[in-house]
C-alpha cells in the first residue's frame, strides 16, 4: 500500500508527488527560454491545456508509485543518502521512460520530445535535493531528541554487541534501546555495551507491559529460534513489531522473498538480485542499444567480411556453442579471425597455454590470421553477437561468455557466474580483458558483477567499454 500511516512516509509522498510536478514545471519554462536560443529544437508552446496539467498529475502518481516500488518509503531509519541517490537515479530513468510513452499513447506530437530530456535532468537534480533535505531534516530532529523509537533488544551475543555499537555509531537513526533480554538467568543485572540485562525473554509478557517498547529487535543465533517462537506470538499479539538481524540467510539476504500461496508460507533464495522493473528496463537496453550498435557498426561489419573473405576465403562466421543462463547452451557467432583447422591446432598448441584453469590464451596466437588481429584488436569480431542481444539470448553487460568445454573443467563456485546471461563486456572488459592471465581473476570479477549487478552499473561499464574498445586497450 503506497499510503501508510506513518506521519514521515506521508511528508515523503507528498515531498516526492510535488518534485515531480515541479519538476514538470520548470522544465516548460526552461524550455520556453531555451526556444530564444534554438527555436527549432524547443519550439514555442502557445498554450497550456487543462488536460496536460491532468497527465501531469497522474505521472507524479507515477513516480511516487515508482518510489513505493523501489522501497523508498520502506523502514527509513537504516538509510543512507547513498541508497537514497541510487533510488532516485532508478525512478527518474523508468520515469521518464514512461513519460515518453504516455506522450506517444496520447498523441501529444505538439509537445517538443527535447522538453523530456529537459525534465530528466532537472527531476534528477530536484528529488536527489529532496531527498538530502528530508534526509538531514529527520537526523537533525532525531538528534534533538524527537521522533525517537524505544527498541529492546533479545540476545546477549556478539551480533547483539554489533548492533549496539552501530545504532551509537549512527545515533541520527533515532533509535533508543532501554534494555536486553537474555537466555541465559546468569546474565541478569549484567551490561553489554552499557546496555543493562533486565530479564529472561521467557518473561516477554510482563517486559512489554512495563518497558512498553515500540519495537523488539532479535539479536540470538538461528540455532536457538526455537526457544522464542513464544516471544515472536506475544509480540504479534501484542501488536509490537519485530525486526530480526540474524545470521540465517548469510550473505543473501538480500536476494530473499517470503510468498504465501494458497496457505503455503514459501521463502526462496535467489542467487542474484530480480527486480522485475530493473531487469524490465535492462531488456530494453539490450534491445535499443544491440540495434543501434548494429546500425552504427555496419560498415565496420561489412568491411570485416569482406576483409575475411579477401584474406582466408569462406566462411566468414566462426559458430559457437556457449552456455547461457542457467547453464542452457546457445548457438552465437563471431567474425572468424582464426584458421579454418584452429580447434585442431588448438590441440597441438595446448602445452603454451598461458592462463590457468579452462581458458586457452597466448601470446600471439600462430592460429589468427594477419586481417583477424585487426579485428580483434578493436573488437570488431564480436559485433554479430548483437544478434545474439537482440534474440535474448545475451546481454549487452554481463558475466564472460563460456564454452561447454570449459564448463566441464569448472570448480563449484566459478558456475555461479551462468546464474545470469552472459554479456558482450562487462568488468572484466574494461580491467585488462586479455591482459588477465588468472581464469580465477575473471570469474572474480563476473561474481562482483552480479552480487554488485544495478542498471547504474551496467551504465558505467558500457560507458568504460567505448574507450577501452576505442583504445584497443587490453585487446589481443
Amino acid at each position: 500500500m503506497i499510503w501508510r500511516s506513518s506521519y514521515h512516509r506521508r511528508i515523503a509522498q507528498l515531498a516526492d508527488f510535488g518534485t515531480a510536478f515541479i519538476s514538470f514545471v520548470i522544465a516548460y519554462i526552461i524550455s520556453i527560454l531555451l526556444n530564444r536560443v534554438e527555436p527549432s529544437l524547443f519550439p514555442p508552446k502557445e498554450e497550456v491545456r487543462t488536460s496536460y496539467i491532468l497527465i501531469i498529475i497522474v505521472l507524479s502518481i507515477v513516480y511516487e508509485v515508482l518510489f513505493d516500488y523501489h522501497k523508498a518509503y520502506s523502514y527509513q531509519r537504516f538509510t543512507s543518502l547513498l541508497r537514497e541517490y541510487s533510488i532516485v537515479i532508478k525512478v527518474c530513468f523508468t520515469g521518464s521512460l514512461i513519460t515518453i510513452a504516455v506522450l506517444f499513447l496520447f498523441g501529444l506530437k505538439d509537445i517538443p520530445r527535447t522538453l523530456f530530456i529537459v525534465f530528466f535532468i532537472i527531476s534528477l537534480f530536484l528529488f536527489i535535493a529532496e531527498k538530502s533535505l528530508l534526509f538531514y531534516a529527520a537526523s537533525l530532529i532525531r538528534l534533538k531528541g524527537r521522533n525517537r523509537k524505544r527498541v529492546l533488544l533479545i540476545g546477549t551475543g556478539t551480533r547483539a554487541k554489533n548492533f549496539i555499537s552501530t545504532v551509537k555509531d549512527n545515533f541520527h537513526w533515532g533509535l533508543d534501546i532501554v534494555g536486553m533480554l537474555t537466555g541465559e538467568e546468569g546474565n541478569i543485572g549484567k551490561k553489554v555495551e552499557g546496555i543493562g540485562i533486565i530479564d529472561h525473554y521467557k518473561n516477554i509478557q510482563n517486559i512489554l507491559k512495563t518497558i512498553n517498547p515500540e519495537e523488539i529487535i532479535i539479536t540470538i543465533s538461528t540455532k536457538r529460534f526455537d526457544q522464542i517462537r513464544d516471544v515472536l506470538e506475544i509480540c504479534e499479539r501484542e501488536g509490537v513489531a519485530v525486526r530480526l538481524n540474524s545470521d540465517f540467510f548469510g550473505h543473501i539476504t538480500k536476494n530473499v522473498t517470503i510468498d504465501n500461496l494458497f496457505g503455503l508460507s514459501i521463502i526462496s533464495f535467489n542467487v542474484v538480485r530480480q527486480p522485475e522493473m530493473e531487469l524490465f528496463i535492462k531488456r530494453i537496453i539490450d534491445i535499443t542499444g544491440s540495434i543501434a550498435a548494429l546500425i552504427i557498426f555496419s560498415p565496420f561489419m561489412v568491411a570485416a567480411a569482406i576483409g575475411i573473405w579477401i584474406s582466408d576465403g569462406k566462411p566468414i562466421l566462426y559458430h559457437w556453442n556457449v552456455i547461457g543462463i542457467n547453464k542452457k547452451p546457445f548457438k552465437s557467432w563471431k567474425f572468424r579471425t582464426m584458421v579454418k583447422d584452429a580447434d585442431k591446432l588448438k590441440e597441438r598448441l595446448m602445452s603454451e597455454n598461458e592462463m590457468d584453469g579452462p581458458v586457452f590464451k597466448i601470446k600471439d596466437d600462430p592460429r589468427i590470421i594477419r586481417f583477424g588481429r585487426w579485428l580483434r584488436k578493436w573488437s570488431i569480431d564480436e559485433t554479430p553477437q548483437l544478434f545474439s542481444v537482440l534474440k535474448g539470448d545475451m546481454s549487452l553487460v554481463g558475466p564472460r561468455p563460456a564454452g561447454p568445454h570449459e564448463l566441464e573443467r569448472y570448480d563449484s563456485w566459478h558456475r555461479r557466474k551462468l546464474s545470469i546471461k552472459p554479456g558482450i563486456t562487462c568488468l572484466w572488459q574494461i580491467n585488462g580483458r586479455n591482459q588477465i592471465r588468472k581464469f580465477e581473476d575473471w570469474v572474480k570479477l563476473d561474481l562482483e558483477y552480479i552480487d554488485n549487478w544495478s542498471l547504474l552499473l551496467d551504465i558505467k561499464i558500457l560507458l568504460k567499454t567505448i574507450p577501452a574498445v576505442i583504445l584497443g586497450k587490453g585487446a589481443s
